[in-house]
């Protein structure tokens, strides 16, 4: 069973304040996110645009399309409708988040070596898990700013399925390594606010998995998702 968000009732039809914040961010979002996009594609269908310009446009374009679907999960959360699971092949889930994060650095020196068998069905809510993996590679990257490979492989075990996903960076800070999920925890990220591990941990357990680290010579994350 997989329970996403538990709103309270509201029978009056009142939007609560948590459902207000995301309406408010929803709106005041949506229409530069809008003008981003158009500039991207019209850069890309300029016939005088250099390559590399049309490679960075197309870069832009595949983030503002994650954005709008990030602003779309956050409406559908205001109005309280929860996400629906289906059944999908975790090698794919994992090769689409491997490629959008690819897709979206400027490191032509990262190499991701899957070895996640196809065949290995599983009732995932895809967007969030994706993002999931998503996060997690995207942070990879930022730990190896000379290039690394990152090794992704997927086993079943029992009735569970194991997502093993290990980096050549330089490992988990000791000051962090015992608070690494929880909310505003980070170090050595400029501006960052330590919420991407908290999250990925929650939608990982809202899916009746879990997600931790292993020691390792890099970052070494294991994700525990139920085949049932």
């Amino acid at each position: 069973m997989i329970t996403l968000y538990q709103g309270s009732e509201n029978p009056q039809g009142t939007i609560s304040p948590i459902g207000w914040l995301s309406a408010s961010i929803l709106h005041d979002l949506r229409n530069p996110l809008g003008t981003i996009c158009a500039g991207a594609e019209l850069l890309m269908d300029l016939d005088s645009t250099s390559t590399q310009v049309k490679r960075l446009a197309g870069n832009m374009c595949r983030a503002a399309g994650r954005m709008r679907q990030l602003l779309a999960d956050l409406a559908g959360i205001a109005k309280d409708n929860i996400p629906t699971a289906e059944i999908c092949d975790i090698r794919e889930v994992i090769t689409a988040a491997s490629e959008a994060a690819l897709a979206s650095v400027e490191i032509n020196s990262i190499q991701i070596l899957l070895n996640v068998p196809a065949g290995i069905d599983l009732p995932l809510v895809r967007l969030c898990i994706e993002r999931v993996f998503f996060n997690l590679i995207a942070n990879a990257f930022e730990a190896m700013p000379g290039g690394g490979t990152i090794r992704i492989g997927a086993r079943r075990a029992g009735t569970w399925v194991l997502v093993e996903l290990e980096d050549t960076g330089p490992g988990i800070p000791d000051c962090i390594s015992d608070r690494l999920f929880e909310p505003f925890v980070t170090s050595g990220k400029q501006d960052g606010l330590g919420l991407g591990l908290a999250l990925a941990r929650q939608t990982v357990r809202n899916h009746g998995g879990d997600i931790w680290t292993e020691p390792a010579a890099g970052a070494r994350f294991v994700i525990r998702l139920p085949l049932d």
